[in-house]
């Protein structure tokens, strides 16, 4: 059950855990040449759900690790899959935050979707506008990549296409049980995907590799906690605009890690997609009150 009452420790915990987010991304780019996306998604999620099945057990009981409505529970474990393993792919082309801006399009991707596939509220004209000003943004992300990175920004727009499945997937799950069962789920069947898989992508992990491995496992499931938390401690479309501080975090890392900063124009589409998602997110708290 949530328990709303502390909003700044929970915008705390939040751009706290997507700067882990961050950190971790770092550590899968400064091994990507080495290591497959099947191989981080595959410590990734099976490491967040040895994490999460202790706690859960505990507090729910063994009966809540079952997930309920088990075809939509795999449909979102492999919607995380594809969304999250094509962004592992595409920061090994492009910079980190670059790629994190063109996934951005998956808040108005589920913005314009949500009428069909969520049965919600029909658009209005001023979120229609920012759906299209934030696709605007992307464009202009897109623009100067015609010089040999391409793939890696498409890469990046197709991650985004995936992950706005997930976050449908993840809003038609929500009654069915609590916020970490649900990620436990998730990464119970992801891992059944990816097990597979890792029969034809693992990595050969060398000793020297452990220590970068280990800091991405501990950083991943301290950002996926960190969410959970904030999520208990204030309502969702309070905390979820804070998502975007992930740009400014990757952009440290990627600059501490790589030398790496976007360029003016990547800035402008960044700003834009920001922008737009911030507008609708405020939109949605204002219509919320208003019903």
């Amino acid at each position: 059950m949530s328990t709303h009452n502390n909003v700044p420790l929970a915008i705390f915990l939040f751009v706290g855990a997507v700067s882990f987010n961050a950190v971790k991304d770092g550590i899968s780019k400064l091994l990507s040449a080495e290591i497959t996306p099947v191989t981080f998604l595959s410590i990734q999620y099976i490491f967040l759900m040895l994490i999460l099945s202790i706690p859960i057990s505990l507090y729910f009981g063994y009966k809540a690790l079952t997930p309920p409505k088990i075809w939509l529970q795999l449909l979102r474990g492999a919607s995380a899959c594809l969304g999250i393993g094509l962004y592992y792919w595409s920061i090994g082309f492009i910079h980190i935050a670059d790629a994190i801006a063109v996934v951005f399009v998956s808040p108005l991707i589920v913005t314009a979707l949500s009428p069909w596939l969520l049965s919600e509220r029909p658009l209005g004209l001023r979120r229609i506008i920012a759906i299209f000003v934030g696709f605007l943004g992307v464009i202009i992300i897109l623009q100067p990549s015609f010089t040999g990175k391409t793939p890696g920004y498409l890469i990046a727009l197709g991650s985004g296409v995936f992950i706005s499945f997930f976050y449908i997937l993840n809003r038609k799950l929500a009654p069915e049980s609590p916020l970490i069962c649900g990620a436990f789920h998730t990464a119970l069947c992801a891992s059944f995907f990816l097990l597979p898989l890792l029969f034809f992508f693992w990595s050969p992990i060398s000793q020297a590799q452990l220590p970068y491995l280990s800091g991405f496992a501990i950083c991943s499931a301290v950002g996926q906690v960190g969410m959970i938390a904030a999520f208990r401690l204030a309502a969702a479309n309070i905390v979820s605009p804070f998502i975007y501080a992930q740009i400014i975090a990757a952009t440290v890392v990627g600059y501490c890690l790589f030398g790496a900063i976007p360029n003016k124009i990547t800035w402008v589409g960044i700003f834009i997609i920001v922008g737009a998602g911030v507008y609708i997110a405020l939109r949605e708290i204002k219509l919320q009150k208003n019903n």
